[in-house]
């Protein structure tokens, strides 16, 4: 999990914003400390709870937590076999004990699915928001494939629609909005692509010669040279069309 973490980019306390986690109870669990949790159900919730902050699936870390934590047996309900109400004397009060133990033991398992079903981070949460690009209000994460359906009428577009997709090497990027909200803190593998719109954006990229851009369907290329850190301001000019400001590579190859 902790490796997770910083494949995403992510301190212990952005995860802990997220999630509402204190930050101390996650490196906890991140040292596959448990101690502190508060029992199994909610070390199960507080697990699928950092996993959607790292938009990785929450099953496989769940199934490892079970296989290396002994799961506590559910009560018995029913008497020993040594038991014969008609061979003892307080053969009444045995039974009564025993109909109280059932009662409590009901009692029990409803509290643990009342606690299980309202602990923040549940299976009830809507889990089709991702946590590794979550968008400030400003801003959106649109889907990369352009949409089938018929082209609407042509107008000048108000907003950027920015593509960018790791090509040649991973590299890591931070995207702001035009409020200065971070919409995208992510490490992008060969092959990765994202897309965002807003009014502009401003993209820093720890591998610039790795990354292509492209905007509202017009190929920008990349921003400058393999390793280089590179952060430009990307919006629309008086025309309607893109603008690059701060990028470092020749003109030529953005075209």
């Amino acid at each position: 999990m902790a490796s997770a973490r910083v494949a995403a980019g992510m301190s212990i306390d952005e995860v802990s914003a997220r999630t509402r986690i204190r930050a101390t109870l996650i490196r906890q669990i991140e040292q596959d400390d448990f101690s502190g949790v508060g029992g199994a159900v909610y070390a199960r919730g507080h697990i699928r709870g950092i996993a959607r902050a790292l938009d990785i699936a929450p099953e496989p870390l769940v199934a490892a937590y079970d296989a290396s934590h002994e799961r506590v047996p559910a009560p018995s309900l029913a008497p020993t076999s040594s038991f014969d109400p008609l061979r003892h004397g307080d053969g009444r009060r045995g039974g009564r004990r025993w109909g109280t133990a059932m009662v409590v033991s009901a009692a029990v398992l409803c509290l643990l699915a009342l606690i299980a079903f309202l602990i923040p981070g549940s299976s009830r949460h809507d889990p089709s928001t991702p946590a590794s690009a979550t968008a400030a209000p400003g801003a959106s994460v649109a889907p990369t494939a352009p949409s089938g359906g018929a082209p609407s009428a042509t107008a000048p577009p108000t907003q950027v629609n920015l593509r960018l997709e790791a090509v040649s090497a991973q590299s890591w990027l931070e995207v702001s909005d035009d409020s200065n909200h971070v919409v995208l803190r992510q490490i992008l593998a060969p092959g990765d692509a994202k897309t965002l719109t807003a009014k502009a954006l401003r993209v820093k990229m720890g591998n610039a010669g790795a990354m292509d851009l492209s905007c509202n369907g017009h190929k920008l290329g990349t921003m400058g040279e393999p390793g280089q850190v590179v952060t430009v301001l990307v919006a629309l000019g008086d025309s309607g069309d893109c603008t690059v400001d701060g990028a470092s590579a020749p003109a030529g190859q953005r075209d």
